[in-house]
Formats: structure tokens, sequence, C-alpha cells
């Protein structure tokens, strides 16, 4: 059931597991707390569901399932990626994998409502009030309050931990310094022909339909380009490549594009964070004039669509009983109280450069996110920490900060909320083997 916010509206509503942030993150929380019984409520700032994958047009899964042997990833978010491949609405490429914003909207829009999750939209929250012994209350802006007996943090910034105290960490060790923010968009309609004839790279194969798509970013020539037009003072956004330009399922000749770099200090800021988006606009406007006079086949392109809202790759990183770092993953590290599982790179945007680091993970293998990382190290007893903000390193968060494994660590955060339920809404007295129990019972994969 969707519940839009109204003016003056006074309503007390109560519920077993309230989740703040309808991201990916957020959405596998509630639909697997849900599914457990419980009465689950999901609080969203958007008039959508999505989060960085449709407000922010970030349109694509990230390869953190598939580590070029088999699936390392299943539960919701396999179960969201058939979905999507089913309607033919992702491009299935054994690598990253884009697909229609809207579809993706509609999916977990009806998987929520099929598990019975009461979904809020376009509800910011105020503040949240947790008590020892009592609900915890959550009052929305328009003064609407939820009482619940667990909280599952999916809003990306930590927000609700910090309001409760939590300690967290800010960007990298040694500065601080979190990595810039990108304001996507939507860019056609392209001249495929003009395009594969000046980079005939710059199309992929639907592994599935056999059928082509524009994939842009990594060619030489179109670095090459992007260093011409920064030579002739057509291009100041502080990128030495484009990031990654490709074609959307359903419109061959329109691309989503991940093409700019504002550096910011704290995103969780208002004014810095309105001050980036302004500048993201103007970075648009500047990627929109580059891929109309530069790259080939796009001279007659305009800007569709643009992102509701700025990219955002990084804030806070609660501290947990946990923290997961660079070495958990390049070492592939394997842990028992495994929820979810990763092989995505380790991919910085660099804070302050025009570089982005990159360092893989070899083919057929992963490295495991234990529960110990969800759980706050201090705080309330019943809040558990969902998405890219639970405890990691800078260069482990870059990591697992994707669609497919964000999706895995909600899920687990939703089945710990649900079995809370049990302990008085003390997520540390759920054992982990329980909730891998349930997780292994809902199609995932943990080895």
């Amino acid at each position: 059931m969707i519940v839009k916010s109204s003016p003056n509206l006074t309503i007390d509503l109560t519920c077993d597991v309230a989740v703040v942030g309808g991201g990916p993150a957020g959405i596998a929380a509630a639909i697997a707390a849900a599914r457990l019984g419980r009465n689950v409520i999901l609080i969203e700032k958007h008039p959508f569901l999505g989060g960085m994958g449709t407000a922010a047009l970030v349109s694509n899964f990230c390869n953190a399932h598939w580590d070029g042997q088999r699936m390392i990833l299943g539960g919701i978010f396999a179960e969201l990626r058939d979905r999507l491949i089913e309607s033919d609405n992702l491009h299935v490429t054994g690598g990253l994998e884009p697909y229609d914003p809207q579809a993706f909207i509609r999916c977990v829009q009806d998987m929520c409502n099929g598990a019975g999750v009461n979904t809020l939209l376009d509800s910011p929250i105020e503040s949240v009030v947790f008590t020892e012994g009592h609900p915890t209350r959550i009052t929305l802006q328009d003064g609407r309050t939820i009482k619940a007996a667990a909280v599952v943090d999916a809003s990306g910034d930590a927000i609700v931990a910090h309001q409760a105290g939590v300690a967290s960490t800010h960007g990298r060790p040694n500065d601080h310094a979190v990595m810039p923010l990108t304001y996507c968009y939507i860019l056609g309609p392209v001249d495929i022909e003009e395009l594969q004839q000046g980079i005939p790279e710059a199309l992929h194969t639907d592994k599935r339909t056999g059928k082509p798509f524009i994939y842009l970013g990594y060619q030489p020539k179109a670095k090459e380009l992007v260093a011409q037009a920064r030579a002739a003072g057509d291009l100041t956004i502080p990128r030495d490549r484009i990031a990654v330009a490709f074609g959307l399922p359903g419109r061959p000749d329109h691309i989503a594009v991940n093409f700019g770099r504002v550096f910011i200090d704290d995103p969780t800021d208002p004014k810095q964070f309105e001050a980036a988006q302004e500048l993201g606009k103007k970075q648009v406007e500047e990627g929109v004039n580059f891929f109309r006079k530069y790259m080939p086949g796009f001279k007659n392109a305009k800007l569709v669509e643009l992102a509701r809202q700025i990219g955002v790759r990084e804030s806070r990183q609660i501290v947990g009983q946990y923290t997961l770092n660079a070495d958990d993953v390049l070492s592939c590290r394997q842990f028992d109280d495994v929820i979810a599982q990763c092989c995505y790179s380790i991919d910085i945007h660099e804070p302050g450069s025009d570089k982005t680091t990159m360092k893989s993970i070899p083919r057929g293998s992963h490295y495991d996110i234990p529960w110990r990382c969800l759980i706050p190290a201090t705080g309330p007893k019943n809040l558990i920490v969902a998405g890219r903000s639970i405890s990691a390193t800078h260069e482990a968060m870059s990591s697992f900060r994707v669609t497919p494994s964000v999706m895995a660590i909600g899920e687990a955060a939703g089945i710990g909320a649900a079995l809370a339920i049990e302990h008085q809404g003390d997520i540390r007295q759920v054992p982990y083997k329980q909730v891998q129990q349930h997780l292994l019972e809902a199609k995932g994969i943990l080895q």
C-alpha cells in the first residue's frame, strides 16, 4: 500500500519494523521483514522508490553479483533482476547491467505491495527519538509520527544512526575527504550507425537477446575526445574520461550518462549539498555540449531527462561491531557470520582529482560482508543499519556501495529486524545463524 503525504496530516502509525530510506537497501529490508510476517512501514523522501538507482538515475547493476563464473547473490536482488529480465527491461551482460529506471520503480513497488509493506512516499523525516524500553518515535516533516519496535536505517547517510548518537567515520582516514558527487542524465537520440563508425567498440551485445546497445566510457577513442575537449577549453569537468554512458533497454538510441564530478566536504550538510546540485547541473549542460560537439552520432542529441537529485557515493560510515577493510576485500576474506557476498572492484572516485582508482578481485572470487558490520558498536539496541553506510573503511565501502550488494545487505537487515521483535526489539540478541537460515530459505547465496 502506498500512502502519500498530505498537508496538516496528523496520523500516528504503529508498526513492528520501520525502514527509513526507500533505496535498494531499504526496499530489500522492508520486503524481507514483511515476508516474515511483520507489520512494516517503509519511509522514503522521494515520490517513488529506488534511491540512487532511480532518483539519481544511476540505472545499472554494477557487477557485484556475477563473479565471472557464477551468480554470488540471490534472494530479493535476484528476484528483482529476474523480473527486469523477463519484462525486457535489463541488458544482460555478465558485467555492468543497465536497466530502465521506470521499470525498476514499478517492479520494486509491486514487490513491496505483494509483501504487504506500507510505503510512505514523499515523506522526509524530521526527527527520530529512541527511548529505552519504549517504541522508537519517528516524526515526519508533515507532522505524522511512526512508532516502531525495531528500526532499519537504510537512508544511505546513516541519518537515523547519527540522530541516535551512533559513532561514525567520514571519508578517507587521513583527511576525511569523500568521493565526489555526480549528476546523471538521459541523452538522445543518438545516430547509432555514425557512432559505430567513429568508435566501433561503442556497441555491446545483450547476451540474452543478442541485440546491440551503446556502452561508452572505457574506449581509448572516447578518452581521447575528452582530452581534446579539455585542451580546447570546452570541458572543465574534472574527469579524465567518461565514467560510463549506456543504452537503455527499450530505448536503443538514448543513453544514461554518468559523467560529472562535484567535490564536496560533507554531502549531509544541506547548504553544501544544494551548492553541489547547482554546480552539478552546470556540468550536465557542459557534458551535453561535449557529446554534441565531439562524440560521433550525437550532434542532434538533447537532454531528455535530468536526475531528480545528484548522485552521492559516500557520506557517513557507522562504527559497528566489525569494520570491513580493504584487506578483507582484496584478500577475498570469508567470515562465519556472512550475510552477503560481493565481487565488485574497489572503485574510488578520487576526492580532489580527475582520476579513479580501481583494484579488481580475481575472476571466480568474492569476499564476505559480515553481520557484525550492520550492528552499531554502541547505541540503541533496536537499530540496525543497511546499505552503503554500514561499518567499513573508505576503500571497502567503495566496493560494496553498488545496488546488488546493498540490496543483499538490506535483506539481511530486514530479517534481523523482524527476528528482533521476538527479543523486545533487541537486534544484538538475534543469532546470526538464524539470519543466515532465513537468507538461505529465501534463496540467498552465502558461499
